[in-house]
């Protein structure tokens, strides 16, 4: 598929839509988070504007404490007096009434106190909360206060920050300042005091407002039934950022703002889909968009199939079945005009080859047997002369005898070739001829030329080309032979090939003549003799001709130098046993 049309089309359609849809994605995200940043900055600068008025509550109070222990002389008479004294007990008593008139004018206190560390006696106002549970807490924040002024009086009070006690069920700020008459003046306020604006906040549904410790210990009720647990810890944002991911069952914004005088921080949890109520359209459409991409993309792909990839499709595979020899292939006609026209012009072209391809393979059969028949005359002439060469050498030494047997081996010998008008004949047929006309050889030079024949039984009927061994066998007897004391010997053998015995065979020409000369030898290795070679070398040029016409590739011919002397000839000829075939 790789380079194909349909894949550059999906490519191209892919590299349209998906930037688009990334740029979509980014659009709808940025948006996003410009909803959560404007949201988290205005409820940041909210939540600072009621921490704001709760450090200002906090600071008026402090403020009234250190007044209140400058100036209320009586702080000194019970600080010094018995307690049980008449001027302690008045002085008390107009302390409780001030800090009772001034109480209404503290917000958000619920409680003033003054505590004798030494005497362990506790004076406190009344305590300002639900009518219902004022009395009944009375003495529960008494006593909390109490115990908890006792277990931190070896630390003393002098750090001016507002304390946050959580314990048996009571929650909530405490202000410590100490006198020098060995008390502690303070003030109470009840958590739930300072959460009353938070209350009328808009957060939407399962939205929540709190106060959370600097631990991160939430201090109030909530809805959420997680962040109830005992050991639940939030983590805030950093001062930097305006706002932090809290993710539950649902996904929350977190904004916070921390005291300047207390250890606690006033929050709100807000719902991402409370957030993005007004970007419904948006992220149904992040969602839509793939979707209607990829049925777009299904039906872009099935018309493209139709009109264009079908019929391109239907058109390479003519092509290839063409390619592959197939010329009766033909295409169908199309739905579009312009296909209609490359069908028929590739129908036209197809019926134009087959005729052409045609007319050219019979014209080179034709051709190729007419050279053929014409390489195979050749041998006839060229042998004839040799053998008239050789009756005419006996005819002067007057040997009647060898003349007849000559004769008769010539006679056998051109009743072959009268008779080989066929293309192929048989090993056996092949190596009668060769064995007439070594014996011609011999009759001619008895004492000094001997030779050997041998066919691989199985091979006897295998078919060979006629006179492909004899202009071999010739050039050996012209060129090798010599007279002197050692015979000449010749040796012809057929056998399997050893690489591919069920396939190839060899024809083996070796004699133990004078050899050739080596630049002659590498030029015959080199396959460059041609028909007007020099030095009559007429015949290697027929054989390997009319080999590579009838096996092509799959025959070869080599020339080796013999050992000691002489030459070595190697014809690798394909196995074909159907020689009633190429009649």
């Amino acid at each position: 598929m790789k380079g194909s049309l349909r894949l550059k089309l999906i490519i191209g359609f892919c590299a349209v839509t998906i930037p688009m849809f990334i740029f979509l994605m980014y659009n709808n995200y940025y948006a996003m988070d410009v909803v959560r940043t404007q949201v988290g900055q205005s409820n940041k600068n909210l939540l600072s504007m009621y921490m704001n008025q709760i450090d200002s509550t906090f600071e008026n109070i402090d403020n009234y404490l250190y007044t209140f222990i400058m100036k209320d002389s009586d702080l000194a008479i019970i600080g010094h007096s018995n307690l049980a004294s008449n001027e302690a007990v008045i002085a008390k008593q107009r302390i409780w009434n001030k800090m009772n008139e001034d109480l209404t004018n503290l917000k958000n206190a619920n409680m003033i106190f003054v505590y004798s560390i030494e005497q362990q006696d506790l004076l406190n106002t009344l305590f300002i909360g639900n009518s219902n549970e004022s009395f009944l807490r009375f003495e529960t924040v008494k006593s909390v206060l109490s115990e908890y002024i006792q277990d931190n009086e070896a630390e003393g009070f002098m750090d001016n920050r507002w304390r946050l006690i959580h314990k048996d069920g009571e929650i909530a700020l405490i202000r410590l300042v100490q006198t020098q008459f060995n008390q502690v003046v303070g003030a109470w306020i009840d958590i739930n005091n300072l959460m009353i604006p938070l209350n009328f906040l808009d957060l939407g549904n399962h939205g929540e407002a709190l106060i959370v410790s600097d631990q991160g210990v939430p201090l109030t009720e909530l809805s959420i039934d997680e962040m109830n647990k005992p050991n639940y810890r939030i983590t805030l944002p950093n001062e930097e950022d305006l706002f932090s991911t809290l993710s539950m069952n649902i996904n929350y914004l977190l904004v916070s703002a921390k005291s300047q005088y207390g250890d606690i921080n006033l929050a709100v949890l807000i719902p991402e889909s409370t957030l993005l109520q007004r970007l419904p359209y948006f992220q149904r459409l992040i969602f839509i968009i793939p979707l209607m991409g990829l049925v777009i993309l299904v039906f872009y792909l099935i018309f493209l199939q139709n009109i264009l990839l079908k019929p391109m499709k239907q058109l390479i595979t003519g092509m290839r079945r063409i390619k592959q020899g197939e010329f009766e292939t033909r295409l169908h006609n199309d739905k579009s005009r312009e296909f209609i026209m490359i069908n028929e012009t590739f129908n036209d072209m197809v019926n134009q080859i087959q005729g052409l391809k045609i007319n050219v393979y019979e014209e080179q059969i034709r051709t190729q047997q007419a050279e053929l028949n014409h390489l195979q005359v050749q041998i006839n002439p060229h042998f004839l002369l040799n053998s008239i060469n050789i009756i005419y050498n006996l005819a002067e030494l007057k040997k009647n005898d060898l003349i007849k047997k000559l004769s008769t081996h010539l006679a056998n010998y051109f009743r072959f070739i009268t008779r080989t008008n066929k293309s192929i004949v048989t090993v056996s047929q092949e190596m009668q001829h060769i064995e007439s006309y070594l014996e011609i050889q011999q009759l001619r030079f008895p004492q000094h030329i001997h030779y050997k024949t041998c066919v691989e039984p199985g091979l006897e009927e295998v078919a060979i080309l006629p006179l492909i061994i004899q202009p071999f066998v010739e050039n050996a007897i012209l060129h090798g032979f010599q007279m002197g004391d050692e015979a000449f010997c010749i040796t012809v053998a057929v056998t399997r090939s050893k690489e591919k015995p069920d396939k190839l065979y060899e024809v083996l020409i070796s004699d133990n003549g004078r050899g050739i000369e080596p630049d002659k030898l590498l030029e015959l290795q080199q396959d460059t003799w041609q028909s007007d070679s020099v030095d009559n070398h007429l015949g290697v040029w027929n054989v390997r001709r009319r080999l590579k016409l009838r096996y092509g590739d799959s025959s070869q011919l080599q020339f080796e130098p013999g050992h000691p002397r002489g030459i070595v000839i190697r014809m690798v000829i394909p196995i074909d046993k159907g020689v009633e075939n190429h009649v």
